[in-house]
């Protein structure tokens, strides 16, 4: 049944790059995809893509699906009855039952989608959200509501597993950090299995298989609300977490689940880590009967790095540049550079460990050369020129 359901869900063709699926949802930074009502299984269920004014660029994964959902959901206990409440139709436990056969309605007004439930004594709205109309405003935030009727009042645990996949690494790595401290493409990143109990961020970044990473990092956090923060957060082996019980999956912080040598692995022989947020509610404790958590998922940092770019002078028609973040001084390996002189491109060259592109067409180039980085998601754009006999200037005319 593993190997059956792992192929199933993970067995997506890959799309032709910088390139968006027809449908779903967004504000041009994120497009999210979510299962209709008018679906057979699954539905709620949904993922999220990088939109057509990301600045890591359209059509990359966020969460695992290319545009077509299924492998991030959410499971919902009533902990008082002792039934588990699974979002689609993979039920590995006595005690699960199908979200699928109580679906009440759903609805889309602007970019958020609602689908709401009846699955006994409780009412249950998924509402999947993007706001924001930049970079570094941009959510999507998934907000679950219970409204309980019963008397008296129960107790909930909810489970949001996310199957993070940053552009085509199935396996990225994490940064926890303090809320609001963006990703530090500097600082040291985890790839073995956490649990964490502290309210914060879990910064979901690329460390394998896309050109030049990192070149995307998303924040994923729990509610503001400190009344809804999560009892844990999880980085976990998706492949296993998903046969877990609700809650029950163990963390082994010796496991590695990002490098190529895992052995956490998805259909296609890729590491395969995921994220797992648990939330404990309790219903009594509301005069209303409603409880509700959330999480979120941005970019982060919120606006790219500033770089800077040295050029130098042309020796024998061969010129090299160096790529450096402004703030540290320190090279930035991976990137693409663009030379040219004349108005002509002379070399599209790639940074090596130490900053560094040469570029050996620039013969002729009397009038010197300009040399420019376009800029991501991590590092934001910067040129500079150089020359025959100037001693390279540098220049970071975007910040």
């Amino acid at each position: 049944m593993k190997s059956r359901v792992l192929r199933t869900s993970k067995a997506l063709a890959r799309r032709a790059g910088s390139t968006l699926p027809a449908g779903g949802f967004g504000n041009g930074i994120f497009q999210v995809y979510e299962t209709s009502a008018r679906s057979s299984a699954g539905v709620g269920q949904f993922t999220v893509m990088t939109g057509a004014n990301n600045p890591s660029g359209a059509g990359r994964d966020v969460l695992f699906g290319q545009g077509a959902p299924g492998t991030s959901y959410m499971i919902v206990r009533d902990v008082t009855a002792g039934v588990d409440y699974v979002q689609g139709r993979m039920l590995t436990h006595s005690n699960e039952v199908s979200l699928d056969d109580r679906v009440s309605f759903q609805q889309t007004t602007g970019t958020t989608t609602t689908t709401h439930w009846q699955p006994g004594p409780f009412s249950l709205a998924q509402a999947v959200s993007v706001t924001g109309d930049t970079a570094a405003n941009s959510r999507v935030t998934v907000t679950t509501t219970i409204s309980d009727f019963s008397t008296p009042r129960h107790q909930y645990q909810i489970q949001y597993l996310w199957d993070t996949e940053i552009g085509a690494d199935d396996g990225p790595v994490i940064q926890p950090r303090t809320a609001g401290v963006p990703y530090g493409p500097f600082d040291p990143t985890i790839g073995v299995e956490q649990t964490s109990t502290a309210a914060g961020d879990t910064v979901v970044v690329d460390d394998h298989v896309n050109s030049g990473p990192p070149s995307l990092a998303v924040a994923l956090s729990g509610s503001d609300d400190p009344q809804a923060v999560p009892d844990s957060v999880k980085y976990l082996c998706w492949p296993d977490a998903i046969f877990a019980p609700l809650g029950g999956y163990v963390t082994d912080n010796t496991r590695d689940i990002s490098a190529p040598r895992s052995d956490c692995l998805n259909a296609q022989g890729n590491a395969d880590s995921a994220v797992e947020h648990l939330w404990s509610a309790d219903a009594s404790k509301s005069p209303s009967g409603v409880v509700k958590v959330a999480a979120s998922l941005r970019m982060s940092p919120p606006t790219p790095y500033a770089t800077t770019m040295r050029a130098g002078g042309i020796s024998l028609g061969s010129a090299t540049a160096t790529l450096t973040d402004t703030a540290t001084g320190k090279p930035i390996a991976g990137r693409a550079v663009k030379f040219s002189a004349g108005g002509r491109t002379a070399c599209d060259m790639v940074t090596d460990a130490a900053g560094k592109a040469t570029c050996g067409g620039l013969l002729g180039g009397l009038l010197g050369y300009d040399v420019s980085y376009a800029g991501g998601a991590i590092w934001g754009p910067s040129t500079a020129h150089g020359g025959l006999l100037l001693r390279g200037r540098a220049h970071t005319p975007f910040r």
